[in-house]
């Protein structure tokens, strides 16, 4: 099978994303389909395999903002549906320290959407891996699933979090979530570096943004959820993370993934967009104020250097 690149990295339409305001998730259908007219329409054909990357962690409920709403993959999966003929859709995720997919997808009714729009589900931790040489920031060689040796176009979900890590959860960050083993959190004292290997590894072709619930606080999985009515489409990672970032109240030069993956040439944190002037009207105010983001910044520090010498002494 062979693989679809789409515009390439620094292409004229590459940075280009969409911003655009939903009603819920009950016009997102419309929202989307609108959105990737507007930045020019997949090119796709008969019997392509689609890979649709979803952001399940731990086991929240879609209401708190931390996981991809299923009305949201439904709309994607509609979408495909309605427009092309004879896809083979995956939707994927993996397991991680505090999350099982393969029981949330259920309690959720994922499973149901799957089974109406015909998509299969596809545990990244549970199936074959292949080693890809990447020579990237932290890996040279990077263990990834077999799925991404055979498909034709990716599709990322990411949910539109703030997060005390990373700052922020996007695009880039959604591709760390589809490293195959379990224990990611032994990556956090280098997350930045695999962020960006991760989208070296799997670079997606579309990226689409549920910020409809959106999640603020700066805690990973336990922030606060807002309702922000918000949809981001491009095609290009660093530049639909850049929006993120803006939207988020953070200049993407203080993401250290976002600067890391333009430095490599993933992508331009400088973005085109396409349905509006500016960003104003559709900024959030970040509830975690900056002098608790350096004090949980300097406690993981600590951390790290204490687990680090409890490894040296063999504790």
């Amino acid at each position: 099978m062979w693989r679809k690149l789409g515009f390439k990295a620094g292409g004229s339409m590459d940075n280009q994303v969409d911003v655009s305001r939903t009603n819920g998730y009950g016009d997102v259908f419309s929202k989307i389909s609108s959105a990737i007219d507007r930045i020019g329409n997949i090119s796709l054909s008969e019997g392509d395999r689609v890979l649709i990357k979803i952001n399940i962690c731990g086991f929240r409920a879609p209401s708190a903002g931390a996981i991809t709403h299923p009305l949201f993959l439904e709309a994607v999966l509609r979408y495909l549906r309605n427009n092309f003929n004879g896809l083979e859709i995956i939707v994927i995720e993996s397991d991680a320290t505090d999350s099982k997919p393969d029981i949330t997808m259920k309690w959720f009714g994922f499973d149901k959407i799957l089974d109406r729009w015909d998509a299969r589900w596809y545990n990244l931790s549970k199936n074959a891996t292949i080693n890809k040489q990447i020579n990237g920031l932290h890996f040279r060689e990077m263990e990834i699933s077999e799925v991404f040796n055979d498909y034709d176009y990716f599709i990322t979900l990411p949910k539109l979090k703030s997060h005390s890590l990373t700052k922020i959860t996007g695009s880039l960050k959604n591709q760390f979530g589809c490293i195959p083993l379990k224990r990611k959190v032994r990556f956090h004292g280098n997350i930045d570096e695999v962020i960006v290997d991760s989208n070296l590894a799997m670079k997606p072709d579309l990226c689409i943004v549920d910020g409809i619930i959106s999640m603020v606080g700066g805690v990973a999985l336990y922030g606060i959820p807002k309702k922000t009515d918000t949809l981001i489409v491009g095609r290009n990672p660093v530049s639909v993370d850049a929006v993120c970032a803006r939207i988020l109240g953070y200049s993407p030069r203080r993401i250290g993934h976002i600067k890391k993956a333009k430095q490599v040439g993933l992508g331009d944190d400088r973005y085109r967009l396409m349905n509006l002037p500016n960003l104003d009207g559709f900024k959030i105010e970040n509830e975690l104020p900056i002098w608790k983001e350096y004090a949980l910044n300097f406690g993981r520090s600590l951390k790290r250097n204490y687990d680090k010498k409890s490894r040296k002494l063999g504790r």
